[in-house]
């Protein structure tokens, strides 16, 4: 598929990419899947769908250079909108229930950055408490 304007993304985290239909498609038949439906060709035609429905309303209202910039959001809602009307309620469902658990994935991983290594649920603190690996060093006499 051809890379254009139209297929930009702004990701959570800030960053800009190109939409990659496969990568959507592919977490379409995840969900999908996740219900009992094995039906690659289902996937690819609700991803080229949602790409479809995405480009016709931004062209409707586009107004500058932000108009060709979609969000992961604006693709969820429309695949789930989608997956909704074709009859598929439950692979909608599923598909959100995978896009929560990746957000809970990624705010934990963030958390974590705060912790220090050690027991769980640490948190780092100020002062002059000594860090748990240095309570105890070679040089000191027993």
């Amino acid at each position: 598929m051809k890379r254009r304007s139209e297929h930009l993304v702004l990701k959570r985290d800030g960053r800009t990419e190109f939409l990659r239909a496969t990568k959507l498609a592919r977490s379409v038949h995840s969900a999908l899947h996740s219900v009992g439906v094995d039906e690659d060709w289902r996937a690819l035609e609700v991803a080229n769908v949602v790409l479809e429905a995405l480009r016709q309303k931004r062209a409707g209202g586009s107004q500058g250079k932000d108009a060709v910039v979609l969000t992961t959001a604006d693709i969820a809602d429309a695949v789930q909108h989608l997956l909704v009307v074709t009859g598929q309620p439950q692979a909608a469902v599923a598909y959100g229930a995978v896009a929560a658990e990746r957000t809970r994935r990624r705010r934990s991983l963030a958390t974590l950055g705060r912790f220090v290594p050690g027991p769980v649920g640490v948190p780092v603190t100020g002062g002059d408490a000594a860090p748990p690996h240095a309570r105890f060093r070679a040089s000191d006499p027993e």
